[in-house]
Formats: structure tokens, sequence, C-alpha cells
């Protein structure tokens, strides 16, 4: 559950007075591109409050419309808080499960690749319906009035997979596909989906064996997305226990897409990550249901 739809007060904020600034020097969108050094639609991306600027671009975009030193400082400041941002998920919530996927479907649909690490839960564009309702329910309870709708709109979110204009990594710890977050019979199915997944030619599935031996830093699991591959619009995402967190700041997009390259480097992949799928889904043959997980 990301919040990926919700548009930073900061960076709204920092938006309308970057706007403010160039239209005051009486300058284009074009013209404020090129001096800052970015594409004339990320111009109107950061005004609008869709996307952050670094300081850097703050501070060359102001220059280009001869702010003041103060201004420029209180600028670059604006754009340095808004670089990492955290939204309480009970304020994203405020528009219910549902807009949090559709808004995700949306941040999914301008990026060209999605790579996404994952410790604990099998990442949502792989789910099946049925182990993503028992996730929405183990977060927010089964009191949540539109948990079905959410789950349909996730599943709804997977087509895109089948976008080959688009590609995707997923690297999950094997811990993912042992948590049981139902009976035999779902984690089988599930693993079983995830197979299938595999053959996609832009989707690349990698899974860390817990034999693989590593001191790499690997604390939580989190999503980067590369909007048109441009570098300077990657953004990532985090989830923590009671927000989401959005990090745009050039510099630590950069050590989250390091971070994931030496986890790849750990995973198994194609043939081998199929085989080590088939050992684990081998283990719940064996593995009966409690009575209190039939269904």
């Amino acid at each position: 559950m990301h919040p990926f739809g919700e548009l930073s007060a900061r960076r709204r904020e920092l938006g309308a007075a970057l706007r403010r600034l160039r239209k005051n020097a009486g300058l284009s969108g074009e013209q404020i591109a090129l001096a800052a050094g970015i594409s004339q639609s990320r111009v109107s991306r950061i005004e609008l409050g869709q996307q952050s600027a670094s300081p850097e671009v703050v501070s060359r975009w102001g220059r280009a419309c001869g702010a003041m030193s103060a201004q420029l400082d209180e600028l670059t400041a604006l754009a340095d808080a808004a670089a990492t941002e955290a939204v309480s998920w009970r304020k994203a919530m405020a528009g219910g499960l549902d807009k949090l996927q559709q808004d995700s479907r949306h941040l999914e649909a301008s990026a060209s690749l999605i790579c996404n690490f994952q410790t604990a839960w099998v990442p949502g564009l792989l789910q099946l319906p049925e182990y993503a309702r028992r996730i929405f329910t183990a977060e927010h309870g089964p009191a949540q009035p539109d948990i079905a709708v959410a789950v349909a709109t996730r599943m709804n979110r997977q087509a895109i997979l089948y976008d080959e204009a688009k590609r995707f990594e997923f690297i999950l710890t094997d811990a993912v596909l042992r948590w049981r977050v139902g009976p035999p019979s779902l984690m089988r199915a599930q693993i079983d989906k995830i197979l299938t997944l595999t053959t996609l030619g832009n989707v690349t599935i990698g899974i860390i064996p817990q034999s693989a031996e590593s001191s790499h830093w690997h604390d939580h699991g989190f999503n980067i997305l590369d909007v048109r591959d441009v570098a300077q619009d990657a953004v990532v995402h985090v989830e923590t226990l009671m927000s989401g967190l959005t990090i745009t700041d050039p510099a630590d997009v950069t050590a989250y897409k390091a971070a994931f390259a030496r986890l790849r480097d750990l995973a198994v992949t194609g043939d081998d990550a199929s085989h080590l799928l088939r050992r684990i889904l081998a283990d719940y043959e064996d593995t009966p249901s409690r009575p209190s997980e039939a269904r």
C-alpha cells in the first residue's frame, strides 16, 4: 500500500513558488528547462507538484530567474525538505483502500522500469486475489469496508505486467514464500502464479536463497519506479508501520539503486529461480493444513 497519488504539500508549495518565480521573470517553461538542465515536461511536473526538484535544480532555476540570495536559500531548503517525505497511513487512508490502489496504478503507468525488493510478503503485482485479501485484512483488520474492491483493483493493476514496453524486476527473499499468509493450498497456488509469471519476457523474478551469504544491507523492502528510464525522474517508495515514504533526492535514489543491484547479485533467476520455487512448492505439498485453516 503506497500513497502514490498523494501530492505532497511541500512539493505543491515548491512548485507554486517556482512557477511564480518563472512567470515574474517572463521566462517560458522551455527557457527554464534549458537553464536548469532538465526536460520541459519535468518543468511542468515540478510546477504542478507532481515531482520534487533537487536543491541543485532549484538553485539553477532561481538564478535563471534572478532570485535574490535569501529567496534562493528559502527555496533550496524547501526542496531539501521535500526530497524525502512521509505520509501517514491514517491520512493516506482518508480516501479509502481502493483509492490507494488506483493511485498506485497511475504511477506505475508512467514508469518504464519498476524494481521491487521484498523480505516478507509477495509484491502486490504478483499476488493472487486471496493472498491480497489476507494482506489487506492483516494490515487494516476485517472491518475495513472496501477490502474486496481494493483486491479487485490490485488484480486490475497486474495487467501492466503484460505491457512489453515496460520492464519489471522483482527480488524476493525465499522467506517471502515460506511465510505462511494462509494454508498450504494458498501458498502452493501463489507460488504457481509466480512460476507462470517467470515466463514473461519483460519480467525478471529473482529469489535470494536462505543459504546465500551476504553482509549487504537488506533491512526493509522498497520499490523503485523509473519514469521513462530518466534517472532524475526516479522515485523510491518505502513502507513503514505507520507511514509511507516517498524518496526523490537523486543521491538517495542512487543509493537504493545500488542496494538493489547488490541484492540482485545474491538472487537466482531464470531456470535456477524456477527450480528453487519448485523446491519450496514441494515443501508445501508435504505440509497439511491445520483444521482452522480449512475454508
